[in-house]
């Protein structure tokens, strides 16, 4: 068995609580590889516990599992602090994504996530702003996007949503407002605590998915996601429901796809037509080579900046003069700019980069990248069409 192969096996022995096969010929450097850029290094270590003849990495791997532990103990103590607070403030919000999922797979702290993501009401901002800072969160500014506030507080990054998915993103779909009717729907499971429902979490979970597919790729972990939803719901879940609203935002290609990788690499029982072997084997090799958000081992900038085929020069203007819309939604003091405010806001913003040497350095490297096209983007678009993204 080629090493990429072991490592696919070790994650589904996992899913599926089997114990995996012994394998003498694997490459145990590249499977440590693969688990930290996939950010399943808890994963493997557990599945490969399993094993009789213990591998190289084993103490390796056991290192960063009680690693792992320990941020998810303080992970849920931190939350749970959270979550309190908000509740004796009579701020409603709604969890999702790594920590519900979390919950689903066989051991909860193998489900490492770096954020905890959350949805508010956009009328609850100023409060919550002022709970979470009185509990000790800092605010961090120079990761603000007006509907994603970020605040962290020792190991703890929060993500606070007043949108869930915010981005233009493909087929000209508006996907703000196909999610406020899945959030209206909602289900409290204590006090102002809420989760989607299971059907509209797994569709959000194929839309995040694809999100990152299109933005720069994404790694396994994601199709696992999935997966474990399937395992555990896939029963309960109404699959004519979902198929109904994953065909409203054209994404049928894509999430048969998702369907098969899950079905054939996890055991899913789902419904999926098969894809050619020559276009599993290239999304495949896509998955695994580029890490869990597609940033290893190619140019991200220069997906980011050449996708769209812009020319040249408008892609250099975008990147030192973005417009209206993007800057009053990436720069906290801008957030009630009006239009006219425009050619000062780029001032401002080109002026702060300049006067810091590591954010001068990084104008420099993107209008580099910005003026030559690398075949990175090319790659990028070929796998989007063959998914169907494009």
């Amino acid at each position: 068995m080629k090493t990429k192969e072991y490592f696919l096996h070790l994650l589904s022995s996992y899913i599926n609580n089997n114990p995996p096969m012994e394998e003498n010929s694997i490459d145990w450097n590249e499977i440590l590889y693969l688990a930290q850029i996939h950010s399943v290094q808890s994963i493997i270590y557990i599945s490969i516990n399993k094993l009789k003849n213990k591998p190289p990495i084993y103490d390796k791997l056991k290192e960063l599992f009680y690693i792992s532990v320990n941020l998810s103990i303080t992970q849920d103590v931190l939350m749970k602090n959270v979550i309190d607070a908000l509740t004796e403030n009579g701020i409603d919000h709604m969890l999702m994504k790594g920590y519900i999922l979390k919950n689903y797979y066989p051991d909860k702290e193998a489900r490492t996530f770096g954020d905890i993501d959350f949805l508010i009401d956009e009328r609850d901002r100023e409060k919550c702003d002022a709970v979470l800072k009185n509990i000790g969160f800092e605010f961090v500014e120079e990761e603000y996007v007006k509907e994603v506030w970020v605040y962290r507080k020792r190991q703890v990054t929060l993500e606070v949503h007043t949108e869930i998915i915010y981005e233009k993103l493909f087929f000209d779909i508006d996907y703000r407002n196909f999610f406020h009717d899945k959030v209206k729907n909602k289900q409290l499971i204590a006090d102002n605590t809420y989760e989607l429902k299971k059907e509209d979490h797994f569709i959000y979970l194929l839309v995040h998915l694809a999100k990152h597919f299109y933005n720069a790729g994404v790694g396994i972990r994601m199709f696992m996601d999935i997966a474990v939803m399937l395992n555990k719901f896939g029963k309960e879940l109404d699959c004519k429901y979902i198929y109904t609203e994953i065909e409203k935002l054209r994404l049928t290609k894509f999430a048969n796809i998702v369907y098969f990788i899950c079905k054939k690499y996890f055991n899913s029982n789902i419904d999926c037509r098969d894809i050619t072997r020559n276009e599993e084997n290239i999304i495949m090799a896509y998955i695994l080579d580029h890490g869990i958000f597609g940033f290893e081992n190619k140019d991200y900038f220069d997906i980011l900046y050449h996708k769209n085929d812009d020319s040249k020069l408008s892609t250099i203007r975008k990147r030192l003069f973005p417009d209206y819309e993007y800057m009053k939604g990436h720069n906290k003091w801008f957030y009630n700019g009006k239009r006219i405010m425009l050619p000062y806001a780029w001032s401002r913003r080109l002026l702060g980069h300049l006067l810091k040497k590591n954010k001068r350095k990084e104008i420099i490297d993107k209008l580099n990248v910005a003026i030559k096209c690398g075949n990175d983007f090319q790659k990028h678009n070929n796998i989007l069409n063959m998914v169907g993204l494009k």
